[in-house]
């Protein structure tokens, strides 16, 4: 699910944190007031009982060259986008969907139309949604989008800031789900996005390309991801309405805690053998580290592909898609069908075309514990 380098905070981390709103968090949070209350923030009703929606975010596709994150990725989100197509969903990408600090548009849009055909065949079924994030917010510009998107794959597209879901089960309102890149009320990625821009396409472009390092970098700073995701749980957690806000911008996918986590068997039993290898007395150095080397390899390939992500939420008002530009090729996103909404990873640990489930829960219980109630 990422590239080996992620540091994952304690799992009350996310808890701690003054009831005062410190100067980020009051930043952050002026920014998607804003969003949410703009009179251009659509607002739509999801019946719970059909829905069947499939969200991914940041994909940061570029133009093929050693700075494009995207293209290891491009298989697995082919194959997500043809399975979720065939199964009547919707689709939803939240933004930093083309990496346009670092592109021109046509640089991109000629390196991917195959994604792109993809993307619109649910354009014509009426299933799809886009919105500008940080990395793109060239297509917040209606002329833009006019010259550039539709034309080719999207007519009639409206590309969003943020949009409201009003959730009803069978006509009856159950909650409200808040949609957003989430780089709202950010210095570099909101108020001096001009001046990122400038310096990710002319210094650190040049970098990757001359180093052949595609890496996206600002979601790679792990003390300022985890702020920002407090932020933007503290930013639901205190509006009035009670939204779960669903959000992508720092790649890292946040899902409430479900449960207890339980090892792998196979670990268990091999860390006995080794317990008892050791007792014995009579294994060889080489016997014991290779048994313990294979404990090691499986309880980190746990935590990279199986666990959910850490973040202990209550209430569960958070969620986060994480990203589709993972270093060894995965995409991860959120899915609501079935009355449930979960976070899911393509492809499968058998490395099938079939998304694994990473965690799950009921999405009426997730807004109702939201309300209070």
């Amino acid at each position: 699910m990422n590239d080996g380098t992620d540091h994952e905070p304690r799992q009350d981390e996310i808890l701690r944190q003054p009831e005062a709103l410190d100067k980020y968090q009051k930043s952050i949070a002026k920014g998607l007031d804003k969003a949410f209350t703009d009179k251009q923030t659509d607002e739509q009703q999801l019946e719970l009982s059909t829905a069947k929606v499939i969200i991914f975010s940041d994909h940061h596709k570029g133009a093929r060259d050693p700075a494009d994150d995207f293209q290891r990725c491009e298989r697995a989100y082919h194959a997500a986008l043809a399975y979720y197509l065939e199964t009547g969903h919707r689709l939803v990408v939240l933004g930093d969907v083309e990496e346009l600090w670092e592109c021109k548009p046509k640089e991109v849009l000629d390196a991917y139309p195959k994604t792109l055909a993809l993307e619109a065949e649910y354009r014509k079924k009426g299933g799809y949604d886009r919105f500008w994030g940080n990395h793109d917010d060239q297509w917040r510009h209606e002329d833009q989008v006019s010259k550039l998107l539709r034309p080719s794959y999207f007519d009639g597209l409206q590309v969003r800031e943020a949009l409201k879901l009003r959730v009803v089960d069978h006509g009856a309102p159950v909650g409200l789900l808040f949609l957003a890149h989430g780089h709202q009320g950010t210095l570099d990625s909101d108020r001096f996005a001009f001046a990122s821009r400038l310096f990710v396409r002319h210094v650190w472009r040049p970098v990757q390309r001359r180093l052949n390092m595609p890496s996206t970098t600002p979601a790679k700073n792990f003390e300022l991801r985890h702020r920002h995701d407090v932020a933007m749980f503290s930013w639901a957690r205190s509006r009035p309405e009670k939204p779960v806000l669903i959000a992508g911008h720092t790649h890292k996918p946040v899902f409430l805690k479900t449960g207890k986590d339980r090892p792998d068997p196979k670990v268990e039993d091999l860390q006995r053998e080794l317990d008892a290898l050791r007792a014995s007395g009579t294994a060889q150095p080489e016997e014991l580290a290779q048994l313990r080397a294979r404990i090691e390899l499986l309880r980190a390939d746990e935590r990279r592909r199986d666990q959910p992500p850490p973040l202990k939420l209550d209430p569960p008002c958070y969620f986060n898609t994480g990203c589709c530009c993972f270093g060894d090729g995965d995409v991860t996103g959120i899915e609501i069908i079935g009355g449930e909404i979960r976070l899911v990873r393509w492809p499968n640990d058998d490395d099938e075309p079939l998304p694994k489930i990473l965690a799950h829960a009921d999405l009426r219980a997730v807004l109702a514990a939201c309300q209070g109630k």
